[in-house]
C-alpha cells in the first residue's frame, strides 16, 4: 500500500469527531474534496477489517468496534487510568466540581479523562473533545509552554480563523506570559459555553508539557474568585501526578512541537 493511499485512508478517518460521527458516502467524498469512487474503496476496505460499519437503517458510516479494540490495548499499556483516576476523584471530592485531564497532540487539547462532579449541573464535556490551543485555561496553560515561535505562530492562526476570540495578538501573547509566570489560568466561557476552569500544566518524564489537569464547573458556580480559593486542591496534588505521569512515555503527536526545546 502507498504512502498516498495511506494518507488518504487516514483523512477518511479523521473526519469521524464527536461532533460529526456520521457521515453519508456522497457526503463524506463532497467534504473530503475526494472522488467518490476512492472514498468507497477506502470505505469498503475499512470495513472489512473493523474500523468502520455502515448503519443498514441509515445507511451511513460510523467508526467501527476496531477503535474500542485498540484504545483497550492503549489503556492497557499505560495501566495509568487506575493510578490517575483516584487522584482525580480525590480532587472531584474536595472541591465539588468536575475534574478533566487535557493531553496535548499535534497542536490541539483533548480531553483524556473526565471525572464528574457528583453535583446536578455539572460540566458537561466528553472525552475525546479536541479544541485549540488558544481557547480556554485548559489549552492556554498548555500553550504557553510550548516554544515561542510555535506560540507566535498558533495565536496568529487563531487570530485569523476566529478573530473575535483573539482580537489582539499581542495582548494574547502577554496573558500567555502571565500563565506561564503563575503557573496556572482560568476562563470562562470559552471552550464550552457557560463552563469555566482552572488549569495547570502537567509534564512528562522529560519535564516537557504533555498536558493539563483542570476543575471544572458552571460559570456561575465557579468564579475566578472561587477558582482561586480551590486552586490549592489543585496545587496540592501535583505531586502525586507528577510521580506517575514521570516514568509514562504518551503516544501523543508532540514531538515536533517540543524539539526545538531540546
Amino acid at each position: 500500500m502507498s504512502s498516498k493511499t495511506v494518507d488518504k485512508a487516514l483523512q477518511v478517518l479523521d473526519m469521524f469527531t464527536l461532533e460529526h460521527p456520521k457521515w453519508g458516502l456522497r457526503e463524506l467524498s463532497r467534504a473530503l474534496d475526494m472522488s467518490h469512487t476512492i472514498v468507497h474503496r477506502m470505505l469498503t476496505t475499512l470495513e472489512e477489517r473493523g474500523y468502520v460499519y455502515r448503519s443498514v437503517d441509515t445507511q451511513k458510516y460510523e467508526l467501527g468496534i476496531k477503535f474500542l479494540e485498540l484504545s483497550n490495548i492503549v489503556e492497557q499499556h499505560f495501566q495509568i487510568s487506575e493510578i490517575i483516576h483516584p487522584i482525580m476523584h480525590k480532587i472531584a471530592s474536595e472541591t465539588g466540581e468536575s475534574v478533566v485531564m487535557t493531553l496535548l497532540d499535534n497542536e490541539e487539547g483533548v480531553f483524556s479523562k473526565i471525572v464528574e462532579s457528583s453535583r446536578l449541573v455539572r460540566f458537561a464535556g466528553s472525552v475525546g473533545r479536541r479544541s485549540p490551543l488558544y481557547i480556554g485555561a485548559s489549552h492556554k496553560v498548555i500553550l504557553c509552554h510550548l516554544p515561542k515561535d510555535i506560540q507566535r505562530r498558533i495565536v496568529h492562526e487563531g487570530a485569523v480563523q476566529h478573530p473575535g476570540l483573539i482580537p489582539s495578538e499581542t495582548d494574547m501573547l502577554e496573558k500567555l506570559e502571565d500563565i506561564e509566570r503563575k503557573r496556572w489560568a482560568y476562563s470562562s466561557g470559552e471552550t464550552i459555553s457557560d463552563v469555566a476552569a482552572v488549569s495547570i500544566p502537567l509534564f512528562d518524564y522529560g519535564n516537557m508539557v504533555l498536558g493539563s489537569l483542570s476543575i471544572a464547573g458552571p460559570s456561575y458556580r465557579l468564579t475566578e474568585e472561587v477558582a482561586e480559593h480551590i486552586l490549592p486542591d489543585l496545587i496540592r496534588h501535583r505531586g502525586e501526578l507528577d510521580s506517575v505521569l514521570s516514568k509514562v512515555c504518551f503516544p501523543t503527536r508532540r514531538n515536533y512541537l517540543l524539539e526545538s526545546l531540546h
